[in-house]
């Protein structure tokens, strides 16, 4: 029967582990930095070349929900909780339909 665990001498990548866990600042900067440089997308590739010991999806999911500034976090205004309340009375759950350029779905 095949053994599904990793040997202590195997990796998937060449400088060792994929990195879990919290993000540390250093890597926060890194990112950041490599976005600034390069752009958004092509995860896979930002996680290989950018010297972060994460995946694309990790990488992905860091930008999009704390680290881009093109995103407005904090309380809705009270214009944009009517607009909220509008576009649901029309739409319902189906949130698609509708794009506000808020916060990502997941802080919805």
């Amino acid at each position: 029967m095949a053994s599904f665990c990793k040997s202590p001498s195997s990796s998937s990548d060449e400088d060792g582990e994929l990195r879990r866990g919290p993000w540390t600042i250093e890597e926060d900067n890194l990112l950041i930095h490599y976005i600034s440089s390069h752009g958004e997308g092509r995860w896979n590739l930002l996680a290989k070349h950018s010297g972060l010991r994460r995946t694309g999806k990790s990488c992905r999911l860091r930008w999009l929900n704390y680290l881009n500034p093109d995103v407005k976090r904090g309380n809705l205004t009270p214009q944009e909780q009517l607009l909220i309340l509008e576009l649901h009375s029309k739409w319902g759950n189906r949130r698609r339909v509708f794009h506000l350029p808020l916060s990502p779905t997941s802080t919805l």
